[in-house]
């Protein structure tokens, strides 16, 4: 793997971990918020609802 593809998954996973962040702060288990970035995105209003136990 050349060092750039290295670094654009390295970079792609911080900002993952970053909006996955932002779900844990509503409620979500980590496992499922990472899950929920990519279903939902980022937490809005009361979507937050169906990510975190549906």
């Amino acid at each position: 793997m050349s060092k750039t593809w290295r670094t654009v998954l390295v970079l792609a996973f911080v900002v993952w971990s970053v909006l996955a962040y932002q779900w844990t702060e509503v409620g979500c288990s980590i496992p499922r918020a990472y899950v929920a970035v990519v279903e939902y995105g980022t937490p809005e209003g009361i979507e937050f609802l169906p990510a975190c136990h549906g």
